[in-house]
């Protein structure tokens, strides 16, 4: 394969490649400790910034830390991890697989449908290379395990399924720079994809039109809306709702429901039409070097098993029965690893990824019909965003 060096595995048979990140802001800097973990090496870091340079130098043992893109390309990596501001993505995607690099690119994988066409167009003049997006929410145990309900039939018809994505970056979104200031990220594409993309994954189905509104009331300083709330209409007639919010006062929300006929669920709780419930994903801990740290994990456990007994003995009628898990499902660190784990996994067997270009760029166009369905007020169809690489638009059968 032209221009790509493949190593030869290491000695716990994982393959091992190296790796060139691109942008050391938060992203940056957890894959960069992510990749070492998973066997690969981190030996070229880009950035344009100053202080991002500072930090790869403090914080790093990539014995390159640049900020000339070409010399970060010619720096002997098999792999260039994206982790720059979105406006940026298509650009450095082009030009390293057009150096024949493989390539892992953070969410979204464009802020438009140019930088998507683009990156498309290259990904199809180089099949020999690996194209990727870190959706990572496609990797977490709870969300896997949903997605073997929902095709197991198990919910019966669905109707309504909903993704919360609620995080307060208040301090967040200029902690590392201001690119978010600078570029009006808007939420619903910088954020919301990750539950955009979910819902299209768990349905494995495509949106036809949405309606939405947005505010800026939470987080007044910021330059664009800093809530966004849609609905989205499945080509099946499903209906979808995807909340994304940067200033409201809480920890992380990431709740996901979906309402079937037969069986709901909500979040990690199955529940059945007589009020019984059972409990399908168990909060999991990181590993680190091989081994959990034992005593978080066994305090975690007994705590988890304590609850789970007294949610299944509250003696209530099995309508007013219990509605809420007690502990967070969302490991960030688990499902960022999970997903770079699947891309390597994917360039030693030359086989697709979980989460290809395609993919992603169809989740990207229907962010985009999202925030001009806000800005507008007025529903917008899919079919507009719609690009031709994507294949035929076929609109829903199902009406009202």
């Amino acid at each position: 394969m032209q221009g790509i060096r493949l190593l030869l595995p290491t000695k716990n048979n994982e393959p091992q490649f190296k790796v060139g990140i691109c942008g050391f802001g938060g992203a940056g800097m957890a894959q960069y400790h992510h990749f070492n973990s998973l066997g690969c090496t981190v030996v070229s870091i880009f950035d344009p910034g100053p202080p991002a340079l500072e930090r790869a130098m403090r914080m790093s043992a990539a014995p390159i830390i640049t900020k000339d893109f070409d010399l970060f390309l010619n720096s002997e990596i098999d792999i260039v991890a994206i982790c720059s501001p979105d406006r940026t993505h298509a650009d450095y995607f082009v030009r390293s697989l057009s150096a024949g690099k493989h390539v892992i690119c953070e969410k979204p994988l464009s802020n438009s449908l140019d930088g998507c066409r683009r990156i498309l167009s290259a990904s199809r003049q180089r099949p020999e290379c690996i194209a990727a997006v870190q959706h990572q929410m496609r990797f977490l145990p709870v969300h896997l395990a949903m997605r073997d309900i929902i095709d197991r039939g198990e919910l019966g018809a669905i109707a309504y399924l909903e993704g919360y994505y609620i995080h307060n970056l208040t301090e967040r979104a200029s902690l590392y720079d201001r690119w978010r200031f600078e570029d009006n990220a808007t939420p619903l594409v910088y954020s919301g994809c990750h539950f955009v993309d979910l819902l299209r994954w768990l349905l494995s189905d495509e949106v036809v039109e949405v309606v939405g509104m947005a505010n800026n009331i939470a987080f007044p300083h910021y330059p664009e809306s800093d809530t966004n709330v849609v609905l989205l209409r499945f080509r099946s007639g499903v209906i979808g709702k995807v909340i994304t919010a940067f200033g409201f006062g809480r920890p992380q929300d990431h709740s996901v429901r979906i309402y079937g006929s037969e069986k709901c669920i909500e979040n990690n709780l199955l529940f059945s039409k007589d009020g019984s419930f059972m409990i399908f994903a168990h909060p999991r801990w990181e590993r680190r070097n091989g081994s959990f740290f034992r005593g978080r994990w066994l305090r975690q456990r007994m705590i988890t098993r304590v609850f789970e007994h007294l949610m299944k003995t509250r003696d209530l009628p099995a309508d007013y029965s219990v509605a809420s898990y007690p502990l967070r499902l969302y490991e960030h660190g688990l499902a960022v690893r999970e997903s770079l784990r699947d891309f390597v996994d994917a360039i030693a067997n030359q086989r697709p990824p979980l989460c290809s270009v395609l993919d992603a760029a169809k989740t990207v166009a229907t962010c985009l019909a999202g925030v001009e369905a806000y800005r507008n007020s007025q529903g917008v169809g899919v079919e507009k965003f719609w690009l031709p690489e994507f294949g035929p638009f076929e609109p829903s059968p199902v009406t009202g």
